[in-house]
């Protein structure tokens, strides 16, 4: 049975939309977000670094260093209280600090001498007493003895006078050679540069009372310590060419009861030869310890053992 033309028509007409409204389709609902972008992680800014204070860095390397309240640089002495400051324009008994804290006998060419000579003859390992060792041996075997009278240095101008120890000191250093003098020079110069309270005397010597000049070091007690580089040297020199010695004695550090026993000698002096040097510290003493910075402190103790230390 055929269509009629008109019903095909409409077929195809209706076919037509169908076909057209097919290609417009659109999709509804909702259109997807964007992703969203994903957030760094906050990271904490370094601390800064502070800057070290170069103060505060000296003061604990000194205290690092600091044996019985001192410490050395390039042989040079300072003074330093509990807290590591230094103490400057002041007097610890006859030791005299500076402004900058640094210990002057008052000659700056023996200043130089001395720090050179505690420089290379000591280590940052050795103890105070073993660097006093050291200078003392340095001073015993470095001077070669010549008698008095080839010399200025002479009995007649030490024997019972102060303020020859600076010169003699720097002769001795230099020239290295003289007499008894100039070994208690030399090294009263030289414990001073390691803190010690040290006298050069000229006095009398022996049951014969010879003219000698030796060292003392006083302890915090005011006890007298006698140091004979001269007379160890001496006798260690006779024992070599023959002389009629047993043993050489050590003449570091003996104090005046065990010098007369091993060597039934005995030292002495006209008058006190510390009471000049006593007197013009405490003078000078008085306008400083308005300016110093810790105090004028107390001298180091010694030890109060009657032994001798070996070295």
């Amino acid at each position: 049975m055929k269509r009629p033309l008109t019903q095909i028509l409409c077929l195809l007409l209706l076919a037509s939309l169908l076909a057209g409204c097919g290609s417009d389709v659109r999709t509804t609902g909702p259109k997807p977000s964007a992703p969203l972008p994903i957030k760094a992680e906050a990271t904490a800014s370094p601390e800064p670094t502070p800057t070290p204070d170069p103060e505060e860095e000296a003061r604990k390397q000194r205290l690092e260093k600091a044996q019985d309240g001192f410490v050395w640089e390039d042989g040079y002495l300072y003074a330093i209280d509990d807290e590591g400051n230094l103490k400057t324009d002041c007097w610890i008994g006859v030791l005299h600090f500076d402004k900058t804290g640094r210990y002057t006998s008052g000659s700056k060419e023996l200043d130089i001498l001395v720090a050179g000579v505690i420089d290379k003859n000591t280590t940052d390992s050795m103890t105070r007493m073993e660097k006093l060792r050291a200078v003392y041996n340095y001073t015993r075997d470095h001077i070669q003895y010549v008698g008095w009278a080839n010399h200025e240095m002479t009995y007649q101008y030490a024997h019972g006078k102060d303020g020859w120890m600076i010169d003699i000191a720097i002769k001795a250093i230099e020239d290295t050679h003289g007499n008894c003098y100039y070994f208690a020079a030399e090294f009263t110069a030289l414990a001073r540069g390691l803190g010690y309270q040290a006298y050069a005397v000229g006095g009398l010597f022996s049951a014969l009372q010879d003219p000698h000049g030796w060292v003392v070091i006083l302890d915090e007690n005011g006890t007298e310590w006698i140091c004979d580089p001269e007379m160890e040297y001496r006798l260690q020199d006779w024992k070599e060419r023959g002389g009629d010695v047993d043993e050489v004695p050590d003449c570091f550090y003996r104090n005046q009861e065990e010098l007369e026993f091993d060597l039934a000698m005995s030292y002495s002096q006209s008058k006190d030869p510390f009471e000049p040097e006593r007197k013009e510290a405490e003078e000078r003493a008085k306008p400083a310890s308005a300016k110093t910075k810790t105090g004028t402190g107390t001298p180091t103790p010694l030890p109060s053992t009657t032994t001798p230390p070996v070295g």
